[in-house]
């Protein structure tokens, strides 16, 4: 008999092997910053953990509450430097410590500041950002755009509005006003054409 009452299917579940290195992470993460991270229960038993969308680009974790999962990147577990999925895991269990409600509040940037390895992590989140947009442009997955003025490219996931310019050249040449002149050029989808 199915409980009818039970949580939809997980979709995109974690591996076994990076399920405990999540599980290790969130009783260091919790031992460490016991003064916010302290009230949440000692395992993860209570929470949904599952890897993001494949391809997603832009987003490296994310929580919802209803029932509460967590989200993260799979390329995390790749990433050279342990920090990195530390500091992701830090910043999701924030969102669920002190609710939802808060967000991305200064409140909220203060007291995730206050970690005694925020500004490391930050620099590691940084190379990640490039170490996930170079498996990408690999993979074929992002559009990639140049402007015909100052050459610099950029790579998206989706196909560019045909309004779309060069901010930085917009900014310097034309008082950060849209210009044709500084539209952008389709080179191509990358690691394809």
């Amino acid at each position: 008999m199915v409980n009818k009452m039970s949580s939809p299917t997980l979709t995109n579940p974690v591996s076994v092997q990076d399920l405990l290195i999540i599980r290790e992470v969130y009783r260091e993460l919790r031992i460490e910053r016991s003064d916010v991270l302290g009230e949440l229960p000692h395992g993860t038993k209570w929470l949904r953990i599952r890897y993001l969308k494949t391809g997603t680009v832009r987003t490296l974790a994310s929580v919802s509450f209803d029932p509460p999962t967590l989200s993260i990147h799979r390329y995390a577990f790749d990433y050279p430097h342990p920090l990195l999925l530390k500091g992701l895991l830090h910043h999701e269990m924030l969102h669920l410590s002190l609710g939802s409600e808060l967000g991305h509040q200064p409140t909220y940037r203060r007291i995730e500041s206050e970690w005694d390895r925020y500004d490391e992590y930050h620099d590691h989140r940084k190379r990640f950002v490039k170490f996930v947009e170079a498996k990408e442009i690999k993979a074929g997955r992002l559009r990639e755009y140049k402007c015909r003025n100052c050459n610099s490219v950029i790579y998206r996931k989706r196909k560019l509005d045909s309004n779309s310019a060069c901010t930085k050249c917009c900014d310097l040449f034309n008082n950060g006003n849209y210009s044709e002149t500084y539209s952008f050029i389709t080179v191509g989808i990358s690691g394809k054409d």
